[in-house]
């Protein structure tokens, strides 16, 4: 089994949409995917509600994560608190590198 790290940094909603089905495809696949949304994809989720609900639909079980430090300097913690599990990005990769996770940027 393979164990991926997606992140999602593009504020660019196709490639956004991009890393979700990439992400969801390979964990359908068995493979152990984590998706970490950093930065401007953030914002994103934020402002389009399709990304959002396509993210929780497709990572349901596992909750995609974002940076909380790039949430609260864009003022959109309380838009993305329901909708990803709000992590400090740096410890989140640092931690999945770790543990065998190899990571894939979009």
């Amino acid at each position: 089994m393979t164990k991926i790290l997606s992140i999602i940094s593009s504020r660019e909603k196709e490639k956004v949409n991009l890393g979700i089905s990439f992400s969801s495809r390979r964990r359908q696949a068995g493979h152990d995917v984590r998706v970490l949304f950093f930065g401007p994809s953030e914002i994103t989720m934020a402002e389009n509600d399709d990304i959002a609900k396509l993210t929780s639909e497709s990572f349901s079980e596992n909750k995609a994560a974002a940076c909380i430090f790039v949430a609260q300097n864009a003022k959109i913690e309380e838009k993305l608190k329901d909708k990803v599990d709000l992590v400090k990005a740096g410890e989140y990769i640092t931690k999945s590198i770790d543990e065998g996770y190899t990571s894939i940027s979009f």
